[in-house]
């Protein structure tokens, strides 16, 4: 699937499921299925980074799933960071 800086993706346990269940959860707030399914995910760390990559880049936070984390979560561990 992908090359190079994104070949981490390839691993991603969401790349077998319906990425809707990652994007709805955060407008539906129900989070604890896809943090349960992160959970399991070897490449969860990476998927987060990749989160900020995109956010500092140009895309501002996106919302839904990544690594495990909410928006809300991820704006804030990175704030405490």
């Amino acid at each position: 699937m992908s090359a190079g800086r994104y070949a981490w993706m390839d691993e991603a346990v969401c790349a077998e499921i319906d990425g809707d269940l990652f994007t709805g959860a955060a407008v539906s707030n129900a989070t604890a299925v896809p943090k349960r399914i992160c959970g399991t995910c070897p490449v969860r760390a990476e998927c987060a980074a990749h989160e900020i990559a995109l956010r500092d880049s140009d895309w501002g936070p996106l919302a839904g799933i990544w690594g495990g984390l909410s928006q809300r979560q991820r704006i804030a561990a990175q704030q405490a960071a």
